[in-house]
């Protein structure tokens, strides 16, 4: 495949040229562009080079790219420039307009604007995170069953084996229509999914200030401005716990789990599951986040992002550590809340029942 030479272009950028090129550069990666531009990327960052005739992955690209075969590099703008035979400007135009780079020519300013994510994409993500879930689901109950089951006919039913019975008939049919069901029937299960999920019951955590969803203009139309301020600025705050956290206890090689237990102690696991979903949502393009991340990411309730401008509130508190770092920390987190929920859960099937009734045995079950 031979590309197009670029136009040359000898003339010095102007400064509104200069301030263009860097909010591109800072708001597209070169790996973003070339999966928009149908190149095929894979987990590694590898892909193969457009540039000459390239039989196996040899270009690396990430925030800049550089092929090991031709020795092309370069930045994002050089690599849109050499793949359709722009001069930098040109480019850089192309960059901002098919990634939704808001140019202000008044103060010469060039603000990102992301798209929003289409509902049809949401719902993969959402689909694919509750079918993983639900498939764990299903063999523990499975082994339940089986674990749990009565040894004679006088024993009675334990509750485990009791919850096996009656779940697995229903969590199968939703795998069945999340694996190949229709998109409305998706819909539906999904938003089962995510009440039940409401409906569990909190950890205990020591947070102050609550997480606040509405918009600015909401806030303000219903005098709750300090409220909505104070959660962003909470946000943020958990953000910058976290990045501290991972500099403190990653060595280089593993990452402590004393970096999850502190902020998630800190901030509780509603906002630090919000903060952690919002990084992901806002660099989704990563490969160096799991696809089992990212589905989670986008079943993760999200506060209003552009309330009165076109500016994406999840950029303030995105975490910026480094994604493949960050990627192994949301995955412990989410195994840390999910923990901590099954020991609640455990601790209140410790206590004693409020009503002592007999427990009923196999044979009394069956002639009911």
């Amino acid at each position: 495949m031979t590309m197009a030479a670029p136009a040359l272009d000898y003339s010095a950028p102007s400064k509104t040229d200069r301030r263009l090129f860097d909010a591109v550069k800072s708001s597209v990666s070169t790996r973003e562009a070339a999966e928009r531009y149908g190149i095929s990327v894979n987990r590694r960052g590898m892909c193969k080079c457009p540039f000459h005739k390239d039989k196996n992955p040899s270009m690396k690209v990430d925030k800049r790219f550089h092929c090991f075969g031709c020795q092309a590099d370069g930045d994002v703008i050089s690599f849109t420039s050499r793949l359709f035979g722009f001069n930098r400007k040109a480019a850089a135009y192309k960059l901002a307009s098919d990634f939704g780079i808001r140019i202000n020519c008044r103060e010469s300013k060039v603000i990102p604007f992301r798209r929003p994510v289409s509902e049809e994409t949401l719902i993969e993500h959402r689909a694919a995170h509750y079918f993983r879930e639900l498939c764990d689901y299903r063999n523990q109950l499975v082994q339940w069953r089986e674990d749990f089951a009565p040894k004679s006919p006088e024993e009675s039913f334990h509750p485990r084996f009791v919850e096996a019975l009656i779940n697995l008939p229903a969590v199968e049919n939703d795998l069945d229509i999340l694996w190949s069901g229709d998109t409305k029937d998706k819909q539906m299960v999904i938003a089962d999914l995510m009440r039940k999920e409401k409906e569990v019951k909190p950890m205990e955590a020591a947070v102050t200030v609550p997480v606040y969803y509405e918009s600015g203009a909401y806030a303000r139309d219903h005098k709750e401005l300090e409220l909505f301020r104070s959660s962003h600025m909470e946000n943020i705050n958990c953000k910058k716990a976290v990045e501290a956290s991972i500099s403190h206890h990653f060595d280089g090689m593993r990452l402590n789990k004393n970096a999850i237990t502190e902020v998630l102690d800190q901030f509780g696991p509603e906002r630090l599951s919000l903060v952690l979903a919002a990084t992901v949502q806002t660099k989704s393009w990563d490969g160096r986040f799991s696809p089992q991340n990212k589905d989670w990411a986008f079943t993760v309730r999200m506060p209003d992002s552009r309330p009165d401008m076109n500016y994406d509130r999840r950029d303030a508190y995105a975490v910026s550590s480094h994604p493949a770092v960050l990627d192994g920390f949301i995955s412990h987190t989410r195994r840390e809340i999910q923990d901590r929920q099954k020991h609640s859960v455990l601790e209140d099937l410790k206590k004693p029942p409020e009503q002592s009734h007999k427990p009923i045995s196999r044979h009394e079950s069956f002639e009911r």
